[in-house]
């Protein structure tokens, strides 16, 4: 990183040494004490630009070593860093999360289709009636088509999470990070270099660590079930015990496996659809404001 930083701040700082040289040279042709003080000023903020040229580099480096550090899986000898972790959690909350429920959830809709358009005839042929043969599957046909239209845009929202981890690898710290340094030198841009310089370590190192964590705990509760229990007591508790022995008892599917499980896999779909990214962009904004406020008034 800083074999690529190097050349952009070194051309910027000998400009800038250039115009603070011009500086001290109107102040003594003209003596205007104005053109002094913006000098020394400058010079000051000069030193300052080098010495956080230094400091950030160091520091990026050393935290990114450190997340991805904390980031390695004994089952993963190699070592992953910070964006691979958070790219398999995702792929193994869609693969195994998502697509699942959403199997189950089709396969369910098909059988319902299905058992609910057989009818019976009742009385004779002129003056009968025609029932449904199965009521019963016309309303749970409707339940699930809500529940893949509620799960369609969840899943769209790991793919938007994976996009936005690639674009941030690829862009933030090689790009975002050296031109917030390069500002930062200037006078007029020294709070958007500020800025930038926050945004690039909030986004290159902290929001992809985020998902570290979301991975520690997501996967342990999904081991552990934490879940499953309390969901299983609300459904028989609601009557649910009974309707699922009627529908195995059919001999038609499992209503555990088909009904059961996909509500267990959506809770833990929408934590990583909906709270867990928002808690993410909530950290990395927070260090994003602290950050470059240190920056601009501590500097």
């Amino acid at each position: 990183m800083a074999d690529t930083i190097a050349p952009f701040v070194t051309v910027s700082l000998a400009l800038m040494i250039f115009l603070i040289a011009l500086s001290w040279m109107a102040a003594a042709l003209f003596r205007k004490t104005e053109y002094e003080s913006f000098a020394s000023v400058e010079l000051s903020q000069l030193v300052v630009s080098v010495l956080l040229f230094v400091t950030v580099i160091g520091a990026t480096c050393f935290a990114t070593n450190m997340a991805d550090l904390f980031a390695r899986d004994p089952a993963h000898p190699g070592g992953r860093d910070v964006f691979e972790v958070g790219r398999e959690y995702l792929n193994y909350i869609s693969n195994e999360i998502a697509l699942p429920a959403v199997i189950n959830l089709e396969i369910l809709k098909l059988w319902s289709q299905f058992m609910g358009s057989w009818t019976m005839r009742w009385g004779p042929s002129v003056w009968g009636i025609i029932l449904p043969g199965f009521p019963s599957f016309i309303v749970i046909e409707r339940v699930v088509d809500f529940l893949l239209l509620l799960i369609s845009p969840f899943t769209a929202s790991l793919f938007v999470q994976m996009a936005i981890l690639e674009v941030i690898r690829g862009v933030v710290l090689p790009f975002v990070l050296p031109a917030g340094l390069v500002l930062r030198i200037f006078p007029p841009t020294r709070d958007a270099g500020a800025f930038m310089i926050a945004s690039a370590i909030g986004f290159g190192i902290v929001y992809p660590y985020t998902y570290v964590m979301h991975n520690a705990v997501v996967i342990k509760m999904l081991n552990s079930g934490a879940s499953e229990p309390r969901l299983t007591k609300t459904l028989e508790d609601s009557g649910f015990g009974e309707v699922a022995g009627n529908i195995s008892l059919s001999g038609l599917f499992s209503a555990d496996q088909m009904l059961l499980k996909p509500l267990h896999f959506l809770s833990y779909l929408l934590l990583q659809a909906l709270f867990l990214p928002a808690l993410s962009i909530t950290i990395t904004i927070a260090f994003i404001k602290g950050f470059s406020k240190f920056i601009n008034q501590k500097l």
